[in-house]
């Protein structure tokens, strides 16, 4: 399924550009984030300094009119995150995550939408290298006996010490990763 989020992008055009400004330093050239990370910032998560998380939205949902949707993206060293040490690179996380307009409630996410809001972040170059988790936080069981679902979901690029995407590596996340182009 296809979800079209241009009208709403073109609305949020400003907001998603200092989202990516802020993950990437820079913005992206035609869509694509044509840079490479900063050194400096590759060598700050070596000495073990951690990213900042930046925010973005609430946005309005386009599959779900009581539905406002928040992303939060952050770029982490592989080597602490993978328990590599001497492993180059950089993990992007992004997650996506819906609450109900008035009563503020979570609520679970579109996948597909999730998918067409991941790909304006990141542009179409970079889609074919980014993993989707599903959705990995919420509640299951709740108090009573009641399940209820996980709800935000999170995706994963993975960028070697030059910047370039690359495969997801052998020993990942402990999470099961499926290219997203193979969840859509």
């Amino acid at each position: 399924m296809h979800v079209d989020i241009r009208t709403v992008l073109r609305k949020h055009e400003e907001e998603l550009r200092r989202f990516r400004r802020g993950l990437f330093s820079t913005d992206p050239a035609d869509s694509e984030l044509a840079s490479v990370l900063p050194s400096s910032v590759l060598e700050q998560y070596r000495a073990g300094g951690l990213a900042v998380p930046h925010s973005f939205g609430p946005v309005r949902s386009v599959t779900d009119r009581h539905a406002t949707l928040s992303f939060v993206g952050d770029i982490s060293d592989q080597a602490a995150l993978l328990e590599q040490p001497g492993r180059e690179g950089s993990l992007l996380t992004l997650s996506v995550a819906a609450k109900h307009k008035q009563l503020g409630t979570r609520q679970p996410v579109n996948p597909a939408e999730a998918r067409a809001w991941v790909e304006a972040i990141v542009g179409p170059e970079w889609l074919p290298h980014v993993y989707s988790a599903g959705a990995l936080t919420g509640v299951t069981k709740g108090g009573s006996s009641t399940s209820k679902p996980l709800t935000t979901q999170f995706f994963y690029l993975f960028l070697g010490a030059d910047g370039v995407p690359h495969a997801e590596p052998e020993h990942h996340l402990g999470v099961q990763l499926t290219p997203l182009t193979d969840a859509a």
